[in-house]
C-alpha cells in the first residue's frame, strides 16, 4: 500500500489509526467521502457510502447494531479511526494488514509474514 499509516496513542492513551493517500484516494476515499465502519472478526471493514439513500440505511443499521458506525474522510484526505474501533477488535499492539480496493478498506491483525507492519 502506498501512503502513510500511523498508529499512535492520543490523549488519555486512546489509540488512533490514520491512513492517508494515495491508495485510499485511488479507491474513492476522497476528502468528505462518507464511509461505513463495521467490525468483522478481528478487524474492521470500511466501505464507502454511495448516496443519501445508502446513508439513511446505514443510520438505521447503527440504531440496531453498535458494531456499525459511520464517519467521513477528513479535509486533508486522511482516514482516521480511534478508540473502541481499534481496541474492541484487538488491532492495537500488533502488526496490521491493510487491504485497499475500490470502495473498501479492510484492516486486520496480521500473523506470520508481514507485508506491512504497524503498531
Amino acid at each position: 500500500m502506498n501512503g502513510n499509516i500511523i498508529l499512535n496513542r492520543i490523549i488519555n492513551n486512546i489509540p488512533e489509526l490514520i491512513i492517508d493517500k494515495p491508495d485510499i484516494i485511488n479507491a474513492g476515499f476522497t476528502p468528505g467521502a462518507v464511509f461505513k465502519i463495521q467490525q468483522y472478526r478481528s478487524g474492521l471493514i470500511i466501505t464507502l457510502i454511495a448516496n443519501e439513500i445508502a446513508t439513511q440505511q446505514v443510520l438505521n443499521e447503527i440504531e440496531n447494531d453498535h458494531h456499525i458506525g459511520m464517519d467521513w474522510i477528513q479535509d486533508n484526505g486522511e482516514l482516521s479511526l480511534s478508540g473502541e474501533w481499534l481496541t474492541q477488535t484487538g488491532l492495537t499492539g500488533q502488526p496490521l494488514a491493510i487491504s485497499v480496493m475500490a470502495g473498501k478498506v479492510v484492516i486486520r491483525g496480521q500473523q506470520g509474514n508481514m507485508q506491512h507492519s504497524y503498531g
